[in-house]
């Protein structure tokens, strides 16, 4: 391909909860692609899932209200769908959550003939689908190990809560955690740790999800391992974090200084191998492309588990994300790996036979 004539289109904002850490992801990117090789342009989703081209002004705002209120005052450009390939050339995905994440937005681009950076339509909502991305992980011949997990669907809770309790109760004991099904960021994670904290915890996750998804709280170390890569991926040395708390929180994940991200994971190198295997096994089990990122405890009695993988290719582009400490340490700078990524993304399109 000719580098000099391709546009990118950096897509971020959205309509999920996690919109301002889109945000900030997608100002890294534009701002750190090699700009000898790509004509990179900021494309703002909005509110009302809108496309518009961003002068530098806005690019610079700090959140997706002050951007979304000096849309039509200060010069950004509105796109119809249709017209989004006459500006771009391929989308670098680096919107998060629900519409962005979840096989939405990859479907849009797909019927517009676009491509994009990250995994297709079905790998990226099986990545935010928990109890569906469990039971395909469940069933692959490579060994991944999973958390228990049971679901309960709104209308199940209220009508039946007591013999809903008393059946995690029985499966699980204390503390349980909650979350919603589909969700990203740790939004509405809550642990129970008696029986009382059912109601509030409840009240949280149902505000996201209309299905809830309950597991035993897990007492270990922390992981995330990227794996990039189509054909043949590979994965990363990966990242430890340390928190306060009983779990990791979105302020954790996002506000500086609240959280220690040690890269890489100081643990024996048998241990960093069965992570990167695993790792591997579920990228290739949800069909990921390009780069996905793969959570997972280390138990106390020295088990890999994967608890959560993320198949959408917006996940860590911030300045401090452990995806660029990770890749740093695999030889690669931040502007080289998103021209990887880009690349990665063209060789997957390019092979593909309907979506991707």
């Amino acid at each position: 391909m000719d580098k000099q004539k391709f546009r990118i289109g950096v897509i971020f904002g959205g309509l999920s909860e996690e919109k301002e850490v889109a945000l900030a992801s997608g100002r890294h990117v534009y701002q750190t692609l090699d700009r000898t090789l790509f004509t990179p342009l900021p494309i703002f989703l909005d509110s009302q899932a809108r496309f518009w081209k961003l002068p530098e002004s806005l690019v610079i705002r700090n959140t997706c209200r002050e951007v979304e209120e000096n849309l039509e005052t200060k010069g950004a450009m509105r796109i119809a769908y249709e017209a989004l390939a006459e500006h771009i050339d391929l989308a670098f995905l680096t919107t998060h959550g629900k519409y962005g994440d979840d096989g939405c937005l990859q479907g849009l681009l797909e019927l517009l003939k676009i491509p994009y950076t990250g995994s297709g339509v079905l790998s990226a909502a099986l990545g935010i689908d928990k109890p569906m991305q469990r039971k395909l992980l469940a069933q692959s011949e490579a060994d991944i190990n999973l958390p228990e997990h049971l679901t309960f669907r709104k209308e199940e809770w209220q009508a039946k809560k007591a013999e809903c309790i008393k059946t995690l109760e029985e499966k699980f004991g204390y503390p349980i955690v909650v979350k919603p099904t589909r969700e990203g960021s740790t939004l509405g994670v809550m642990v129970i740790k008696k029986a009382d904290d059912f109601d509030s915890a409840m009240n949280e996750v149902l505000c996201f999800d209309n299905v809830a998804l309950f597991e035993p709280y897990i007492k270990g170390r922390e992981f995330s391992c990227v794996v990039v890569g189509n054909k043949e991926p590979q994965a990363f040395l990966p990242t430890e974090t340390i928190h306060q708390g009983d779990i990791f929180t979105y302020d954790h994940k996002y506000l500086p200084g609240a959280s220690q991200k040690i890269t890489p994971m100081e643990i024996d190198e048998k241990t960093i191998k069965e992570i990167q295997r695993q790792a591997v096994a579920c990228y290739q089990a949800l069909e990921c492309k390009t780069l996905a990122r793969i959570d997972g405890f280390i138990t106390e009695d020295g088990q890999v588990l994967i608890t959560d993988p993320n198949s959408a290719a917006s996940t860590g582009m911030g300045p401090s994300s452990w995806t660029f400490h990770q890749a740093s340490l695999a030889g690669i700078s931040p502007r080289d790996f998103l021209t990887k990524l880009i690349e990665l993304a063209l060789q997957a399109h390019k092979q593909k036979k309907g979506s991707l």
